[in-house]
């Protein structure tokens, strides 16, 4: 709803618009997640590190990472050299409070390296625990908590 005050318009949302509001930014939000894992299937590191601020933190089971470009040279070095990646994304829950938000969701992560000495397979699940800022470009990812449940295969794909 929109009137005008003293020679400005004051914007207030009605509950229907902030209703529609909650949920296009639910909605921005799961796509982020979810762009975030056919990003590293592509290779594709603009995007991968679209989905982050530049100054985010993402705390893995390997350590701590601080700002795009780390967590980008980090997704690189692991993925680059191998034949396939295929990152599933599911049980996305999103809260929103305003411009910040936290999401949680699973992520079950192949990784094929043909010809690997004891196998060309390596499976990580585990989740993500986010929390988002939305900025003049959309959602981005502030700080990302990675949490492996399991593994299987020959770890050697990814660290060989």
């Amino acid at each position: 709803m929109r009137r005008h005050q003293g020679g400005r318009i004051v914007e207030r949302l009605t509950s229907t618009d902030a209703e529609l509001r909650q949920l296009r930014d639910r909605a921005e939000i799961a796509d982020l997640c979810t762009r975030y894992a056919y990003a590293l299937d592509r290779k594709d590191w603009v995007a991968v590190a679209e989905t982050f601020l530049d100054d985010a933190v993402f705390e893995h089971p390997g350590g701590r990472l601080r700002g795009a470009e780390a967590i980008v040279h980090r997704a690189r070095t692991a993925l680059e050299r191998l034949d396939a990646t295929q990152h599933l994304i599911g049980s996305i829950t999103v809260a929103v409070d305003g411009d910040s938000a936290r999401a949680r969701c699973y992520f079950h992560a192949q990784h094929v390296r043909a010809g690997t000495p004891g196998g060309e397979l390596y499976t990580i699940a585990g989740s993500y625990a986010d929390r988002l800022v939305r900025t003049t470009a959309g959602w981005r990812i502030a700080e990302r908590l990675q949490e492996y449940s399991w593994r299987s295969g020959n770890r050697q794909v990814v660290s060989g």
